[in-house]
């Protein structure tokens, strides 16, 4: 395995991380996407008109994040592929940022998706261009745009050096359940992973009201209930297969796949003149916030809060 400068945040917390090859996920295939149009969009000028609402807003809120962390509007920042690749000392594999600043002495990330620390690939960056420009401090920018925060961290050559040595001095030691987990290619087979899946399943009812009663137990329950659902669902998809090929799996069964009917929003359009518009509305229900605000731009917005997530830490 050669290790990408992406996979150092996952190597620093746990020696034994690959990625899944194959085809990435869509949450992966959203960020390069949309990593993709913020490029362009920058370098152009020009956005496309074929996005979502929320991808729309992701990139947009990006390109407004890139403009509020360069020093001056005079300093040239590159964002094309070939402009931002990045040789760094020690690795074999070639990052590529997704803005660099050189004037500036900063780089930029767009980052979709949840808030993680990403301070090791960051930092293999900012060694990179320190390596190659020839100076001792690099600043770079982490752009979460669907969260619309910006993490910035700052390095010296021996900070980077030492991050990105610590990542790759870890590889090949013992299995540490993390958060990226999910990505790995070892996920259902990683020993730590398998004996967490299983101390959950063990769990009887005189464990189990111990554990409600001590919150650091609780802690550690919830963790391993995480792990197990990856097992449980890995488990659905095979017995989906299987079903669906003519295999028995004992006391499981296919359901029929719900089917949704629906009138494309154009034919409706084609035909206002045989409506009622006020029905309609009432009929098509709420509308987002953002679809309204697009429409009309003191729209009175109602608002729901939803129960906090439960987010393990860090």
């Amino acid at each position: 395995m050669i290790p990408r400068p992406s996979s150092l945040p996952k190597l620093a917390l746990c020696g034994q991380y690959e990625s899944t090859p194959g085809e990435a996920g869509p949450s992966a295939q959203r960020g390069t996407m949309l990593d993709g149009v913020f490029r362009a969009a920058w370098e152009t000028g020009e956005f496309p008109r074929d996005l979502s609402d929320d991808d729309a807003a992701s990139v947009r809120w990006g390109l407004n994040a890139l403009m509020s962390v360069r020093f001056s509007e005079k300093d040239v920042i590159e964002t094309t592929e070939i402009g931002c690749r990045v040789s760094i000392p020690g690795m074999d594999h070639i990052g590529t940022a997704d803005a660099i600043c050189v004037a500036g002495q900063w780089s930029a990330d767009l980052k979709t998706g949840q808030i993680y620390d990403y301070r090791h690939q960051m930092a293999a960056y900012a060694l990179g261009l320190m390596h190659e420009h020839m100076v001792g401090n690099w600043t770079t920018h982490l752009l979460f745009s669907d969260q619309q925060k910006i993490i910035t961290h700052r390095f010296s050559y021996q900070r980077a050096q030492l991050l990105v040595e610590e990542a790759l001095k870890n590889i090949g030691k013992p299995p540490v359940i993390n958060d990226y987990c999910g990505w790995c290619k070892h996920s259902l087979t990683c020993s730590a992973r398998v004996e967490a899946a299983t101390a959950a399943l063990a769990t009887t009812t005189e464990t189990f009201s111990a554990m409600l009663a001590n919150p650091s137990l609780l802690g550690q329950f919830l963790l391993k209930c995480k792990t197990f659902d990856d097992f449980r669902d890995a488990a659905i998809e095979e017995a989906r297969r299987l079903l669906g090929d003519g295999v028995e799996v004992s006391g499981w069964r296919l359901q029929k796949p719900r089917v949704t009917e629906f009138v494309n929003a154009e034919v409706l359009i084609g035909n206002l003149a045989n409506l009622d518009a006020v029905e309609l509305l009432r009929a098509h229900g709420n509308m987002s916030a953002v679809k309204a605000r697009k429409l009309w731009a003191d729209v009175p917005v109602e608002r729901k809060e939803s129960k906090p997530a439960l987010v393990a830490l860090r």
